[in-house]
């Protein structure tokens, strides 16, 4: 039986590529404000608030490799060699363009020296280092265990809900242990592989692994899940909004009262945002199964195909948008310095979110389409053949 096409996921990873850009957009603004000012602190507290993004795309990638695959059989071997293959190219090359960007643009002193270069490529390369890369790097290692992620919620099906609640505890454990233990340990006094495993653990799948375990166990049970957010959808939006107000509450008593630094309070990696991104990731999940049901009416079918255009061109926009970031910010600098008035500074972020958002997934259709460049934004594509007139009258 053929799978049937996930629009919710379509609508989830459109909706979250987009609060992707508005969180780095806006830490591009909140770099021009005065610490603790008024608009310092709104752009910290929405920032945090949009720091769902990240354990929501660890979901999705979760969710559709497992609804995918979770049924086949001797598909080992070809998933690795497909899925590697679409993800280091644009992982190597991107890299290498990041690299030849921060040269160009910022003109650092010997940066240029072939041996500075190899050894930041090679560096990047082993860390994911280079602006948001981390994701990819994050998601070549789940592909590595992916299939012992699939062959386990198979055979322990009867126990899923043991395993998923086991998963949270887990999770709830390492974000404590990042937000109120690891910041206070000297890294001199840990071994090397530790002290290492510490400054990336960002980029670690472990970090995230309660979120490919939801993600594979809502898809071996998915239509029951969609069903059961649209007999709970009002539960679910009151605990998104509570759950928000939360948030905003738990990031102002950080900086206000406990007196935490401004990355510390908004961590992505502290144990609040885990129920606050679930309750975000159902709340999308259901959003998104409304619109799939809408999807044949006229207004509904034109933002239908806006979504199915910008969830195919997300990936792309997660990879130009560094580069976009940083030319915004550079005509943002330009205007302040021309003297305009603070009305008009703000008034440049929306305008900034659309301009990137826009300007990337246009980028990335434009790319998508060329034969062979396309697999730099994840796109298989064939290449240029020559038509004859058979092929042509075919």
């Amino acid at each position: 039986m053929t799978k049937r096409h996930l629009y919710e996921v379509d609508f989830m990873r459109s909706a979250i590529m987009f609060a992707v850009v508005c969180v780095h957009t806006t830490t591009m603004f909140l770099s021009m404000e005065t610490d603790k000012t008024k608009a310092f602190l709104a752009f910290g507290a929405l920032i945090t608030s949009l720091h769902f993004t990240r354990e929501s795309f660890m979901f999705i990638t979760g969710l559709v490799l497992v609804y995918t695959y979770k049924k086949r059989t001797d598909w080992v071997f070809g998933f690795w060699r497909k899925r590697f293959f679409l993800i280091c190219i644009p992982y190597l090359t991107w890299t290498a363009a990041y690299i030849v960007f921060k040269g160009v643009y910022y003109s650092i002193g010997d940066y240029w020296s072939l041996t500075n270069l190899w050894h930041t490529f090679r560096y990047s390369v082993l860390t994911g280092y280079q602006y948001y890369l981390y994701y990819l790097f994050v998601t070549m290692q789940l592909y590595v265990v992916f299939p012992l992620l699939v062959k386990g919620l198979q055979k322990f099906r009867r126990y899923h809900w043991a395993i998923l609640v086991g998963s949270f505890i887990v999770q709830m454990g390492l974000m404590a242990l990042c937000k109120f233990v690891l910041p206070f340990v000297s890294v001199q006094t840990l071994p090397v592989w530790l002290a290492q495993l510490d400054k990336f653990r960002e980029s670690f799948i472990v970090t995230y692994q309660f979120w490919f375990v939801l993600g594979g166990i809502v898809a071996f049970h998915y239509e029951r899940v969609v069903a059961f957010t649209a007999r709970h959808s009002k539960a679910i939006m009151a605990a998104l909004v509570l759950s928000t107000l939360a948030v905003w509450a738990h990031y102002f008593v950080d900086r206000l009262i406990v007196g935490e630094a401004e990355g510390r309070a908004q961590m992505v990696v502290q144990p609040i945002m885990i129920p606050y991104s679930a309750i975000v990731t159902i709340a999308m999940l259901y959003v998104g199964s409304l619109m799939m049901k809408e999807r044949g009416r006229v207004a509904s079918a034109a933002i239908g195909r806006i979504v199915a255009k910008t969830s195919n061109a997300s990936f792309g926009i997660l990879l130009f948008q560094p580069i976009l970031i940083v030319l915004a910010q550079g005509a943002i600098t330009r205007f302040d310095q021309m003297g305009i008035s603070r009305w008009v500074h703000f008034g440049l972020w929306p305008v900034s979110i659309l301009f990137i958002y826009v300007a990337g997934a246009l980028l990335s259709d434009l790319v998508g389409r060329i034969p062979y460049l396309s697999y730099i934004v994840g796109r298989k594509t064939k290449g240029i053949r020559r038509s004859d007139s058979a092929s042509a009258a075919a």
